[in-house]
């Protein structure tokens, strides 16, 4: 399914199959070339075709996918907890603290190890995209603090943007909350 800006929406089929525990991604990739595949009572056998679960029928050998629960999860993610799916290190990850029999879900956004503070968790992948993506200008508020004290300049320069490996970042507003002896809280 594209947008109308032509970007492609959904997974791709073989991975939501092998998702799903039909079977390995390889083996789901030569079920849709063997055309035991219908998406939207269609036949597919291209490989690569994006699917959305929550919008779409799926079919392997006419048994219907069965839809995904939607869950919607607030955590207070403590200091010390990864926001990643998948942590080789094995440090904590927000995911284990949720409910063990919740189903696979994503960030919505992240938080850095060392912070803490509300992260959302779903599996609705057209939430997740209208709350993070750039284009759909959705706010966020941080509260940072800071060792040392936070000058006018430092201000001015956050306003004014600054290149991060993420991309661009640039505050609409920042202001002090208050400044001690050893940090500032902006």
């Amino acid at each position: 399914e594209a947008t109308a800006g032509g970007e492609e929406q959904g997974d791709r089929l073989q991975k939501v199959l092998a998702a799903a525990g039909i079977a390995s991604r390889r083996e789901c990739e030569q079920l849709i070339l063997e055309g035991r595949v219908e998406v939207d009572r269609q036949l597919v056998t291209e490989l690569g075709t994006r699917v959305d679960l929550h919008r779409q029928e799926v079919r392997v050998d006419g048994e219907p996918l069965p839809r995904p629960r939607l869950v919607y999860f607030a955590v207070n993610k403590p200091e010390g907890v990864v926001s990643t799916s998948r942590d080789p290190s094995g440090r904590p990850r927000v995911i284990d603290l949720l409910p063990p029999d919740a189903p696979r879900t994503y960030c919505v956004g992240r938080l850095d190890m060392s912070s803490e503070g509300l992260i959302l968790m779903t599996n609705d992948g057209e939430l997740a995209n209208g709350l993070t993506h750039p284009r759909h200008g959705v706010e966020k508020v941080y509260q940072v603090q800071v060792a040392g004290h936070v000058g006018r300049e430092t201000l001015t320069q956050l306003q004014r943007g600054m290149h991060l490996a993420e991309g661009f970042a640039q505050m609409k507003q920042v202001r002090i909350k208050s400044a001690g002896q050893r940090s500032t809280i902006m």
